[in-house]
């Protein structure tokens, strides 16, 4: 009987442990999907990059109605360039649950120029400065005021999402802890919490 007792804890203790590490196999497909939506997001090819969004997200808010958000940011007046999008990790969350989850710290570096010249005077530039402190709290944001372009780096955080409601293709969530709902709407309490704490280390 003690044998048997040790025999499962020895297979649970084992399973735990598989349970905290990426095979090279998952390891090779989540890079090679990375790797794309890194070249996308740089070329802001927001029609390709829809294909590699967690799709949960949209029962929020459609493929369409994203695309539009971002396209229209350049006819609102917004030059966006992505200079530097930077994988650093990844970091399975280890929970039960038939889903995958995987974080993918990311290091970024980006410019907003203010195009539209009604745009361009100091007092916008400064409520818009003080909004991107906000959004990017743990990063660094300045302003260069002769050209009217806020220089923003940081670091971020993806979630890559094996979910078999969508096959068995990774796809990818922003972790954006300001935005409480949109993270309950689309991950388990548990994911959050272990996510959370993935996030401190």
């Amino acid at each position: 009987m003690i044998r048997i007792l040790l025999a499962v804890l020895v297979t649970c203790s084992s399973l735990s442990l598989s349970a905290q590490e990426l095979s090279k196999k998952e390891t090779k497909a989540i890079n090679k999907r990375l790797k794309t939506y890194v070249k996308l997001t740089k070329k802001e090819d927001y029609n390709a990059l829809m294909n590699l969004i967690y799709p949960k997200i949209f029962e929020v808010a459609s493929k369409e109605q994203m695309i539009e958000v971002f396209n229209s940011l350049e006819a609102q007046g917004f030059d966006m360039i992505f200079e530097e999008m930077k994988i650093t990790s990844l970091k399975p969350v280890s929970i039960s649950t038939s889903a995958n989850y995987v974080l993918c710290p990311y290091d970024m570096k980006m410019k907003v120029a203010l195009v539209n010249k009604e745009m361009q005077n100091l007092e916008i530039a400064n409520s818009m400065l003080e909004a991107f402190k906000m959004v990017y709290s743990t990063g660094t944001v300045s302003l260069d005021k002769e050209n009217y372009t806020f220089q923003i780096e940081g670091k971020k955080h993806l979630v890559a999402i094996q979910n078999s409601d969508y096959g068995k293709d990774w796809y990818f969530a922003e972790f954006d802890q300001s935005n409480p709902m949109l993270l309950n709407m689309m991950f388990p309490e548990e994911v959050i919490k272990k996510t959370k704490e993935l996030v401190k280390d």
